[in-house]
């Protein structure tokens, strides 16, 4: 045993500096990865939330499952847009309101007429006529911009200024006459 115990002898510091550099570089390792965990630890925090515990698949199915919610409540919200969109299409949203003097008296602009029609131009026409002894009204139906009664000039009037045509005339005749002058 003599040649092995001076073998041992003659060879230890090497030994020992290198079982040193190696607890070093495992310590050095050691290091890196509790502060690679710690960040890893801080963003699944961030991620999952404090409080009880959990793992990653379970909070990712409650994730999907609160998706799925906000989809289901999404497409409820578009149906009921839809539905109240269809409603409004036959509300009556264009009005309009024509004041005039019908017997052109004295009586100055005491008659009216009032167009109510929905997206469709469909509606009613209300006219008060009125003079100093008597007074009328009047209720005509109006479909898709047509009425099967004859209308009154005011009526028609009032009825082009619902459907926003009366503006749209005008638009139109000052291009004609732009085009005309050319």
């Amino acid at each position: 045993m003599g040649p092995v115990n001076s073998l041992i002898e003659n060879n230890l510091m090497p030994a020992f500096v290198a079982s040193m550099a190696v607890a070093v570089v495992a310590l050095l390792l050691a290091g890196y990865l509790l502060i690679v965990f710690r960040r890893y630890r801080r963003d699944q925090k961030v991620v999952m939330g404090e409080g009880r515990e959990r793992d990653l698949v379970a909070h990712a199915r409650a994730v999907q499952e609160s998706v799925d919610a906000l989809s289901c409540d999404l497409k409820r919200m578009a149906d009921q847009l839809e539905r109240s969109e269809r409603r409004l299409e036959d509300c009556l949203t264009f009005r309009s309101v024509v004041r005039y003097d019908a017997y052109h008296d004295l009586s100055g602009m005491q008659s009216t007429s009032v167009a109510l029609i929905d997206a469709q131009f469909s509606g009613v026409i209300i006219s008060s006529i009125q003079s100093r002894d008597h007074g009328r009204i009047y209720v005509k139906e109006v479909r898709h911009g047509e009425s099967k009664e004859q209308l009154s000039p005011e009526e028609e009037q009032v009825l082009k200024e619902a459907m926003g045509l009366k503006k749209l005339k005008e638009k139109k005749t000052s291009k004609l006459v732009g085009e005309a002058g050319a």
